[in-house]
C-alpha cells in the first residue's frame, strides 16, 4: 500500500499570536518612554553632581595660579618676601581644588597634564624663592631663569583650564539640547502610542490572515515536487530523520532509485512540455501500482525523472524483486499521449540497511551507485548494491582527479608501435600509444581512457596524442632522410565533436605535418555510430589530405553498405581474431574473409596483434598488407624507436 505522509494544516491558535504581539509592542512603546525619561534623569544629575562643581574647580584654579604668579613677579620686583599666611593659604585651596577637579575624572588625561604642569611651576617656584634666600649673593641670571619657567608652565596650566572650561560649557551646552530632544520625544510617544497600538494590531490580523490562507499551500510547495504532487528530496530527508535513522526493527530498510531512461530523447525530440506530461501519466501509474501491495511504501519524487521509494516492512529481497518486476513490466507497455504512443524503460538501483547505522544519506548514495552501474550497462533493468560499486567508484574519482591534472603535469607520454610489411623487413608506418606517467608508474590505457571517455576528458586527450603525434614526426623529418607515417587512434567523442576537423586542420597547419603522412584510425564502433555523419566526417578528413582506418574491425555491427561509402583506406582486424588464428579455424576463415573482402572493396589490412612466428605466416598467406604486434615490436619510447627505425629498412 503506498502511504501518503500527512500535509500540513494550518492551526487556529495562530489568532491568539495578535494578544501577545501588540503586547510586546506595548512594551517596546513603554520601554522608550522610560528611556527618555532615564536620558532626562541623566542629563541633570550630571549637571548637578559633575558640570557646575567642575567649572567651579576650574575658575578657582585659575584665579589662585593667577594671584600666585602674580605675587612671584612681585617678589622679583620689589625683593620682598610675600605674605606667609597668603601663601599657605592660596597654596591650600589650589590644592584642594585641584584634588577635586581630577576626582571628577571627566578627563583623566587632561587631569594629569594639568597635575604635571603645576608639579613644574611649584619646582620652579621653590627654586626661585631658594635663590632670593640668598641676599647678596643671589644669581640674577638664575633668578630670571627660575622666574621665567615657573611662567611659562602657569601659562600652560592656564590654557588647559581655559580649553577645559570650554568643553564643560560645550557639554552642557549638549546635554540641555539632548534634555530638551528627549521631552519633545516623550510628548511624541504619549501622542502616537494609541495610534500605533491600532495599527499595529489591524496590520497583525490582516497578516495572520493572509498565512492562514497561505500557509498550507506554500508549505505544500516546499516539500513536494510541483510536477507529481509527491513528497521531494526535502521530504524525504526529514520524514527519515525518524522512520529510517532511527530504525531498529528487524527487518531492513530498502530504497530503490528509479530514473526513467529515454525522457531526456523524448522530451528533446517531442519537447519538455510533453516531457512532463509524460512524467505525471506515468509518475500516477507508479502510485497506482505500488498502491496494490499489502506492505507500506514510501514513494517520492526528487527531480526530473527520479523517484525514490523506501519500503520498510519486507521480510527479505524476493518482495521488493516481485515489486520491482511490476514496475518493469509498467515501463515494457507504451504510454499513449495524444495519440502517439511513447515507449520508455526504466533503471533502477536497490539498496538496504545491512546495519542499523546506515541513514537515508548513505542508502540512497548506495542506491544511486547501483542505478548508475544500469546506466553503463545500457540501462532498462535493475540491481541491488554491492560493496564493489563503492570501491570502483572512489576508484574511478581518483583517476578522473589525477587525470584533470594529468595534462598540465606534463604525465602523459606518447610510444610507438611500428607496423611492418607482410615479409617483416620493412617499416611501413607506427602507431602512435599514449602512455601515463604517474607516481613513477605506468597506468594503463585500459585503467584511464574508460574514465576519460566518461568524464569528456577524452577529447583534450585525445587532441594532445594528435598535437604530440605530429609534432615528434617533423622532428624525426628534420634528423633523417625517411620518416614512416605515423598513426593516431581518434575516439568516438572525439571525432564526433563538431570542432574536430578544425582541430585537425589547425594542428597540421601549426605543426607542419605533412597530411598524407598522418593517419587517423577510428573504431569500427564509432563509425557504426552515426553513419550518415562519419561519412561527412571522414569527407572532410579525406579532402585535408590525411588516410582513415577502421580500427577493431569486426567486433562492431557495421553495415557493409555503409562501409562501401566510407572514404577509407585501410581495415585493421581485431587482434580478437589475431590471438588464436593458428588454432581456431574458425578465427582463420573470419580473418581471411577480412583481408579478401577488404581488397575486393580497395583497402589495405592490417592485423595487429601478431605475437608469434605461426600468426605472422598465416596472414603472409592470406597476403595481409601490413602486421603489428609484440612478434616485431613492443610499443617504443621515442629514443628506441629511432633506433628501431635505424636497424630496419623503411619504405620511401
Amino acid at each position: 500500500m503506498l502511504v501518503k505522509l500527512n500535509k500540513f494544516k494550518p492551526k487556529s491558535f495562530l489568532v491568539l499570536l495578535v494578544v501577545p504581539v501588540i503586547i510586546i509592542t506595548s512594551i517596546i512603546v513603554v520601554l522608550g518612554s522610560l528611556h527618555s525619561v532615564r536620558n532626562v534623569t541623566d542629563n541633570a544629575d550630571k549637571l548637578v553632581t559633575l558640570q557646575i562643581p567642575e567649572l567651579r574647580a576650574i575658575s578657582e584654579l585659575q584665579s589662585v595660579l593667577n594671584r600666585k604668579l602674580i605675587i612671584l613677579h612681585g617678589y622679583y620686583a620689589t625683593m620682598e618676601a610675600p605674605d606667609a599666611s597668603e601663601v599657605k593659604s592660596l597654596d591650600e585651596s589650589f590644592g584642594s581644588n585641584l584634588k577635586k577637579l581630577v576626582d571628577i575624572g571627566q578627563n583623566a588625561a587632561d587631569g594629569q597634564l594639568l597635575v604635571s604642569y603645576v608639579e613644574k611651576y611649584k619646582h620652579s617656584a621653590e627654586k626661585f624663592d631658594n635663590e632670593m634666600q640668598k641676599g647678596r649673593n643671589r644669581d640674577w641670571d638664575v633668578l630670571r631663569e627660575h622666574l621665567a619657567a615657573a611662567s611659562e608652565q602657569a601659562h600652560l596650566a592656564d590654557k588647559k583650564l581655559a580649553d577645559w572650561n570650554q568643553r564643560v560649557r560645550n557639554r552642557l551646552a549638549q546635554g540641555s539640547s539632548r534634555t530638551l530632544k528627549e521631552v519633545e520625544n516623550l510628548n511624541t510617544i504619549q501622542i502616537t502610542f494609541n495610534i500605533a497600538m491600532v495599527l499595529v494590531a489591524g496590520l497583525l490580523l490582516i497578516i495572520i490572515y493572509v498565512r492562514m490562507r497561505d500557509q498550507a499551500k506554500l508549505f505544500h510547495s516546499a516539500r513536494s515536487e510541483p510536477l507529481t504532487d509527491l513528497p521531494n528530496r526535502r521530504s524525504l530527508e526529514l520524514w527519515s530523520e525518524k522512520h529510517v535513522d532511527q530504525h531498529n526493527a528487524s527487518n531492513p530498510v530498502y530504497v530503490a532509485w528509479l530514473t526513467l531512461d529515454r525522457l531526456g530523447l523524448i522530451s528533446g525530440t517531442y519537447g519538455y512540455t510533453e516531457g512532463d506530461v509524460l512524467i505525471k501519466k506515468f509518475s500516477s501509474a507508479l502510485e497506482k501500482v505500488l498502491d496494490q501491495w499489502e506492505i507500506d511504501i514510501y514513494l517520492f519524487s526528487i527531480g526530473g525523472s527520479n523517484w525514490v521509494m523506501v519500503i520498510k516492512d519486507a521480510e527479505d529481497d524476493i518482495i521488493i524483486k516481485q515489486i520491482i518486476a511490476q514496475i518493469e513490466r509498467l515501463t515494457s507497455k507504451p504510454f499513449n499521449l495524444e495519440d502517439r504512443d511513447y515507449n520508455i524503460s526504466c533503471s533502477i538501483g536497490i539498496s538496504k540497511t545491512l546495519t542499523n547505522k546506515e541513514g537515508i544519506k548513505v542508502l540512497l548514495r548506495y542506491a544511486d551507485m547501483a542505478r548508475r552501474s544500469v546506466l553503463d550497462d545500457g540501462g532498462n533493468n535493475h540491481c541491488f548494491y554491492e560493496q564493489e560499486m563503492t570501491q570502483s567508484a572512489e576508484h574511478e574519482l581518483c583517476v578522473e582527479n589525477d587525470l584533470r591534472n594529468a595534462l598540465e603535469n606534463d604525465e602523459f607520454e606518447l610510444y610507438y608501435q611500428p607496423k611492418l610489411s607482410k615479409q617483416g623487413d620493412q617499416v611501413l608506418s607506427a602507431e602512435a600509444l599514449i602512455r601515463w606517467h604517474r607516481n613513477g608508474k605506468i597506468i594503463s590505457p585500459g585503467v584511464f581512457i574508460p574514465v576519460a571517455e566518461k568524464t569528456g576528458l577524452v577529447i583534450p586527450i585525445g587532441n594532445w596524442v594528435l598535437r604530440q603525434a605530429c609534432r615528434q614526426w617533423v622532428k624525426w623529418q628534420q634528423e633523417r632522410d625517411v620518416v614512416p607515417p605515423v598513426a593516431v587512434n581518434i575516439s568516438a567523442q572525439q571525432f564526433q565533436s563538431k570542432s574536430f576537423i578544425n582541430t585537425v586542420k589547425e594542428v597540421v597547419a601549426e605543426t607542419g605535418m605533412l597530411p598524407e603522412k598522418l593517419e587517423l584510425e577510428i573504431t569500427e564502433e564509432a563509425a557504426s555510430a552515426h553513419p550518415d555523419l562519419v561519412v561527412s566526417v571522414m569527407g572532410s578528413l579525406k579532402e585535408i589530405g590525411v588516410s582513415l582506418a577502421i580500427d577493431d574491425f569486426g567486433t562492431g555491427y557495421s553495415s557493409l553498405a555503409y562501409l562501401k561509402r566510407f572514404p577509407i583506406d585501410v581495415i585493421k582486424i581485431d587482434r580478437a581474431f589475431i590471438s588464436q588464428l593458428h588454432i581456431s579455424e574458425q578465427d582463420r576463415a573470419i580473418a581471411k574473409l577480412i583481408v579478401e573482402m577488404s581488397h575486393q572493396l580497395g583497402f589495405k589490412v592490417v592485423a595487429e596483434g601478431v605475437e608469434n612466428y605461426e600468426q605472422s605466416q598465416i596472414l603472409l598467406d592470406m597476403d595481409c598488407d601490413v602486421l603489428q604486434g609484440f612478434f616485431f615490436s613492443q610499443p617504443l619510447k621515442v629514443a628506441d624507436y629511432q633506433n628501431y627505425l635505424s636497424a630496419m629498412t623503411i619504405k620511401k
